[in-house]
Order: C-alpha cells, then structure tokens, then sequence
C-alpha cells in the first residue's frame, strides 16, 4: 500500500511539472543587455543578461515583471516586462556588438573573422559576460565555427550564425581560420 502510494505522490510531481513547463510562453526580449534577476525587482540580484532578439520561456507575469525559465531548465529568473513581446523583433538593429560599445566592455576591438573550438579542448563554454564568473549561455565542441565580432587580449565576443546566439568565449581557446 505505501508503495502505491509513492508511485501516485511520485506520478503526481511529475505531472505538476509536464503542465508547468507545457503552460510556459514563448517571449522574445527586445532591449539590448538586459538584466536577468534572482526576484521580480531591481533590488534583487543580477544572474544574467538576454540580447535582442533572444528567446525566453515566460511561465508567468505580475507587477510588470515575468518569471521565466532560466537556461538550466532547472532554475527561474525575472525580467521587466517592458524588454519583452510575443512577437519576435526586427533584425534591423545590429545587437551583436551592442554589448562591446556600451562602456562594460571599452578595451574591446571590432573584429570580423571565424574561429573554431581550439582542438585542444573537448569543449567551450559561451558566457554571457566576458568574465569566467558569468553563468554558462551555451556549450560549443570541438570544431564548431564561430564569427569573432569584438575581441580584447583574453576575450572574444562570438557570434553563432547558425542560431544567432552572441556570447564570450576565451581567446586562448579558440584557433582563427
């Protein structure tokens, strides 16, 4: 009988969670550089930042923030509700270097050539940021190519064509083509 129990309690969790991501809409953020909160505030902490155009998974909205579904899959975050739409934006404003010309990241150069994913290494992760401390936006592996937009001494800004993902790699684990 516990055992029966169990497996319905267990059935029941699962289910709660199938219609909680099933019930999650997809938005598109609209500004450049925004920030991802831990709560639905500017008081709260930053966990990250969404580029134009990126998608997000909105589970819920209330007091002019959404909640939605971080990366992870596993985790949530708050963004204002003034940066996001249901309708994917224009692609007529460049974002890809919007993040290297806002004053965060001055030492940066625009560039203009592809790398792949240094042999050396099985993988590489994308940052949101061009700091090893910023949460991981994407995982590429060996042999991925990618198109360098701006680039410093240990940072490159890279843009994945395929998806339209920019984020920061280390320039030491990358190899120019």
């Amino acid at each position: 009988m516990t055992r029966k129990i169990g497996v319905l309690l267990l059935a029941a969790v699962l289910m709660i969670a199938v219609c909680s991501v099933a019930s999650a809409t997809l938005y598109y953020v609209t500004g450049n550089n925004v920030r991802v909160r831990s709560g639905p505030g500017t008081d709260y902490d930053i966990l990250s930042h969404l580029n134009r155009g990126d998608k997000i998974d909105v589970i819920s909205t209330s007091g002019g923030w959404a909640l939605m579904t971080l990366w992870s899959g596993s985790d949530n975050g708050y963004i204002s509700t003034k940066y996001i739409s249901r309708n994917k934006p224009s692609s007529s404003t460049n974002t890809s270097t919007s993040q290297v010309t806002n004053g965060s990241y001055q030492n940066f150069q625009t560039a203009n050539y592809y790398v792949i994913v240094n042999p050396q290494n099985t993988y590489v992760n994308m940052r949101w940021e061009a700091s090893k401390a910023s949460p991981v936006r994407r995982i590429y592996y060996y042999g991925a190519q990618l198109k360098v937009l701006a680039e410093n001494s240990s940072w490159c800004q890279v843009l994945d064509e395929s998806t339209g993902e920019v984020g920061f790699m280390m320039k030491s684990l990358l190899l120019r083509i």
